[in-house]
């Protein structure tokens, strides 16, 4: 699977595909052996890629890998202002970023990566979470 996204994904930038392909394919695996922690986790590492791949559209850079992203939704709402004349579809803009928002949302708020969350990781959230990934991939 992965020399079909590195093919399907090749127009974006090699550092950001990388990460993308890595967290994305490491859902799938945790999915298919019901590792919902590690999922959960795994989305919330595709995010923080793909918000940089959209950064990198909108305004030709991107928050470097290893600088942490302070405020995950701001950053998405940064995003979702591009002008309109800049290489970023109305689509990555509105529907993206909010997709980026719901999934880093349930990480952070779900009980995944932290002690006493209001849930613990359960299969269908990492189910919901998985295809909100694929959706956000294709």
């Amino acid at each position: 699977m992965s020399a079909l996204l590195q093919i399907a994904l090749q127009g974006i930038d090699k550092q950001i595909r990388k990460r993308l392909i890595e967290s994305y394919l490491q859902l799938k695996r945790s999915i298919a052996e019901a590792r919902h922690d590690s999922a959960e986790m795994s989305a919330g590492k595709l995010c923080e890629s793909v918000i940089r791949h959209l950064q990198q559209r909108a305004f030709g850079s991107y928050k470097p890998f290893g600088t942490k992203i302070a405020n995950f939704a701001d950053e998405c709402r940064h995003t979702m202002a591009a002008p309109a004349s800049i290489g970023i579809t109305d689509s990555e803009k509105s529907i993206i970023t909010r997709s980026l928002v719901f999934l880093y949302t349930m990480r952070n708020k779900r009980g995944v990566g932290h002690v006493g969350g209001d849930v613990d990781p359960n299969a269908i959230d990492a189910a919901v979470m998985s295809r909100v990934a694929d959706w956000i991939v294709c």
